[in-house]
């Protein structure tokens, strides 16, 4: 049992290693790729966010692996010694008394640790079948954000062409994404106006605002403001 959970130690430890190595590799190379001017929530290199915390639970489950390991050798070492003390009692016994108690066999001593070790790894397992729903229990799903979803070609279409002008799909989803972006980062932004989202290089043009109002994707106000439409 004791080869066992080394062995599982080291696994862990040589992952944890292996993490460690992929971090610094994805983050040098996402660097060197990077355009200075790439925005902050494009930036790949906030992925490596989830990896370090994917990371700390690995450290967090070694050290627990760690603590097993060292619980379970010193348990073993209390049964040794217990039986080797009975052992002692019982040869104690036999030389002051008139019976002949068989001694304690290699077989027998065998049996008995490994009597032990199974009652130790089964109390073992409960344990952690114990506590596993409770930690399910302290950690509620939330509900899953709305996703963004580009407009389609037939969607476009389907605009009258003097609403949509010359609009091409790619900059169009180009503005929406932005829009989306912005708006989800922001619950409680205020309505963009036109200047703001030029000094955001969302680059709006009225036919693109109009399609994207005709879509019901985007509400524009009196001003000509702009604010994602409201959606369940």
């Amino acid at each position: 049992m004791e080869t066992a959970v080394n062995k599982l130690e080291a696994m862990f430890q040589q992952a944890e290693s292996d993490l460690q190595y992929m971090e610094h590799k994805l983050e040098f190379e996402f660097m060197s790729s990077l355009p200075e001017n790439n925005a902050a929530e494009e930036n790949p290199v906030k992925l490596l966010e989830n990896l370090s915390a994917i990371k700390a639970r690995h450290k967090a489950l070694v050290t627990q692996v760690e603590q097993i390991a060292l619980e379970q050798k010193q348990s073993m070492e209390a049964i040794r010694e217990q039986l080797s003390s009975t052992v002692h009692i019982v040869q104690q016994l036999q030389q002051s008394t008139d019976i002949e108690v068989p001694p304690v066999t290699e077989e027998e001593q065998a049996a008995m640790q490994e009597h032990f070790s199974a009652l130790l790894g089964s109390n073992t397992q409960e344990t952690a079948s114990c506590s596993e729903p409770a930690a399910v229990t302290q950690k509620p799903q939330l509900p899953a954000e709305p996703q963004f979803e580009p407009v389609s070609e037939e969607a476009l279409d389907s605009v009258p062409r003097s609403v949509r002008s010359n609009v091409k799909l790619a900059e169009l989803n180009a503005l929406y994404r932005q829009l989306y972006q912005h708006f989800s980062e922001r619950r409680d932004s205020a309505a963009l106006s036109v200047l703001q989202m030029n000094k955001m290089n969302m680059k709006p043009s009225d036919a693109k605002l109009k399609t994207l109002k005709h879509l019901s994707l985007i509400e524009l106000d009196r001003k000509g403001h702009v604010r994602l439409a409201a959606r369940l």
